[in-house]
């Protein structure tokens, strides 16, 4: 069965649906489901069949530079949505919908930065309190003052 199957894919039409489904994002674990095969044949088959093995290759590789240079030629060719497109992806430092300046992004990313180390800091200072005992726990509380004292001079450097 699995030889009148290969075939079968072989042909055109099917090789163009292979094609579509990587570009669709398929994985090859998920066409091979969608064929009625195990996703080690399906490697089988590739290795054993340039076009089928062409035809995966396509649809996820070839096809994106394919958009691309169309998108590309669009917008060099005038299509005003294209080359809002293109811009917004290509040079987003520039060209992007968001009303933040430059300096206002950066802040925001500091920010994102700090809260993302006090969250650990917090975190971690809750599971110590938990497994410290009352000895230890003094010390505990030393040395996470020292760690947010020393967060907190970073920050004003910064």
């Amino acid at each position: 069965m699995q030889r009148s199957q290969v075939k079968k894919w072989l042909k055109k039409d099917n090789l163009l649906i292979l094609e579509g489904w990587k570009r669709q994002g398929l994985s090859n674990e998920q066409i091979a489901n969608n064929i009625g095969i195990n996703r080690k044949t399906l490697g089988q088959w590739a290795k054993k069949h340039a076009p089928i093995s062409n035809a995966l290759k396509k649809g996820k590789e070839v096809t994106r530079f394919e958009v691309e240079n169309a998108l590309y030629d669009k917008a060099i060719n005038g299509n005003v949505t294209a080359m809002i497109f293109w811009l917004k992806n290509n040079w987003s430092e520039k060209y992007n919908d968001s009303k933040l300046s430059i300096e206002e992004k950066e802040v925001m990313i500091i920010k994102k930065k700090k809260l993302s180390a006090d969250m650990r800091i917090a975190e971690a200072k809750a599971r110590l309190l938990e497994k410290a005992t009352d000895a230890s726990n003094e010390r505990l509380e030393k040395m996470l003052s020292i760690l947010e004292e020393s967060a907190k001079e970073e920050e004003e450097q910064e």
